[in-house]
């Protein structure tokens, strides 16, 4: 059967509903009503539209998820889906007719004018069995009706808070505790894990040199007498580099010098050697040799020998300096890691050792290098240092659960206030540290049995309920009481009504919802 899918708007009113309805000829039509706004949701509206489909000849079906107008359609028999899709699919029933719609719609329309005519020319109509109740009566019971009325406001209206500060005190414990390397986590027997900070400093010194040393300082000279093995004259050129047979020493031409051509003729040069000091005086006939292509046309040898090398004494620093330079440097990089490790922990963590642990030393550069001569030393090291500490956050692990197990009955902890001290000094050695004491600290305040707050209050006016809550329990200060509306003179009379707020000393000075002024 052909179905007419007919969207409500949210200004859609009965006559415009009708109106879109009139032109239809199918046998079927779906209302869909609007995600938003309030549409016909009077069971008139419901009544007037299922009667104009009928006139029409026509079923109809809503598609809406209104609670109200579900309810109404279901209770007139109309169809309800909560999609268009379904509401095509379904196979609709046809709606019951109530025995008040049989039996009006059974009645001629003439004898249905007639009674309507009767009762609008007797408005006053009523059977004469009814009983009229008298007016004093009728008085009573408006009376008693307001006064049920007010009774149940005067329950259920009413509210209040009760804001109490409990009283505080300190709970102490001491206990002996340990630190071991081997552990990842706080142990609840007295044993904290222990952590490792790790940095790298870097840092120069200098020093002057204690010691001397000998150093050469003039270059040892002569003469060389070349002898040419040629009938041509050659050309001797200046830095020609002469040597002894072995290259040990060497020395090199000061001015160039021409030998004449002829086999066996000579004639001498002057020389000096390449290294300074002692070591390049020679004997005569050392020196043998001719470097470079010379060396096949000409022979060298020195008639006379060579002297002049010499050496001189000059500050220069000693295995002492260095080893002192080094302790010195050293002692003043371990400060430095100390304060860069304490600056990276948190405020309250410690650290178990005096002076940080050398791990490795990254460089290590001394200038001069060794065996020359300096006034001054100076030497340039990178180290890595790390140090052995105890986190706060395991501190505070360790305390929190120390503490909640001593905690004494019917008390809780203020938040914050835990604190712990060191009565002696851990000493770290390798992987775990001597026994040491300590000193655990917090507030806690008395937990008042809300229960038996409400109960005291109940019913009372403000003033007498904070003198019955002060008599039953220790606070600070008296209950701070708030009652809605500010002006109604009890407590109410329901426990759910009252609220029970429980504040630490701290919180006293400025308590929530602003509860008494």
């Amino acid at each position: 059967m052909k179905t007419q899918i007919i969207q409500l708007e949210p200004h859609d009113d009965t006559i415009s509903v009708r109106d879109k309805m009139g032109w239809s000829q199918t046998g079927r039509v779906v209302l869909v009503w609007p995600a938003r706004g309030r549409l016909l949701d009077r069971r008139l509206d419901l009544v007037l539209l299922l009667r104009h489909s009928q006139s029409l000849g026509a079923q109809i079906a809503l598609v809406t998820n209104d609670a109200e107008v579900r309810f109404q359609a279901k209770s007139l028999g109309i169809p309800v889906y909560r999609s268009v899709r379904k509401a095509q699919k379904a196979r609709w029933r046809r709606p019951k007719r109530s025995p008040y719609q049989t039996q009006y719609q059974s009645t001629p329309w003439q004898e249905r004018l007639t009674n309507i005519q009767d009762i609008l020319a007797n408005p006053m109509h009523r059977d004469r069995a009814e009983r009229v109740l008298s007016q004093p009566l009728r008085i009573g019971l408006f009376a008693l009706a307001v006064l049920a009325v007010l009774s149940i406001a005067a329950v259920l209206v009413p509210s209040a808070v009760i804001i109490v500060s409990p009283a505080i005190k300190q709970q102490e414990l001491t206990l002996t505790v340990q630190a071991s390397d081997s552990l990842d986590k706080v142990n609840l027997s007295g044993v904290l894990p222990v952590h490792w900070a790790n940095t790298i400093v870097e840092g120069r010194a200098s020093l002057p040199t204690t010691g001397t040393i000998n150093v050469a300082t003039d270059y040892a000279s002569g003469e060389v007498v070349f002898q040419n093995l040629t009938d041509q004259s050659l050309l001797i050129p200046k830095d020609t580099i002469v040597s002894t047979a072995d290259s040990a020493h060497r020395f090199k031409i000061i001015r160039g010098v021409r030998v004449p051509g002829g086999s066996g003729m000579e004639i001498s040069a002057p020389i000096q050697a390449l290294e300074p000091g002692p070591s390049s005086n020679l004997s005569t006939g050392r020196i043998k040799a001719i470097e470079g292509d010379l060396g096949v046309l000409l022979t060298v040898k020195n008639n006379s020998p060579v002297s002049g090398g010499s050496l001189s004494a000059s500050p220069a620093p000693t295995d002492r300096d260095r080893e002192r330079l080094k302790l010195q440097l050293m002692a003043s990089l371990t400060e430095n890691a100390q304060r860069e490790i304490a600056a990276s922990l948190e405020p309250k963590d410690f650290v178990l050792t005096e002076a940080p642990e050398l791990v490795s030393v990254i460089s290590e550069s001394y200038s001069p290098p060794e065996h020359q001569p300096a006034s001054e030393l100076s030497l340039i090291l990178r180290l890595e240092f790390k140090a052995p500490y105890i986190s706060s956050a395991d501190q505070d692990t360790f305390a929190e659960a120390i503490l909640e197990a001593n905690m004494p009955p019917g008390y809780l902890p203020v938040p914050g206030t835990i604190d712990s001290n060191l009565l002696t000094s851990p000493v770290f050695d390798g992987g775990s540290t001597t026994p040491w004491r300590m000193r655990l600290i917090q507030d806690i305040q008395s937990e008042p049995s809300i229960n038996q707050i409400i109960n005291l209050s109940r019913g009372r006016s403000p003033q007498d309920a904070s003198q019955a809550v002060m008599e039953n329990f220790t606070l600070t200060s008296p209950p701070q009481i708030k009652t809605t509306p500010s002006w109604w003179p009890v407590m109410p009379l329901i426990p759910i009504r009252i609220d029970v707020i429980t504040i630490s000393a701290v919180q006293v000075s400025n308590p929530p919802l602003g509860a008494v002024e």
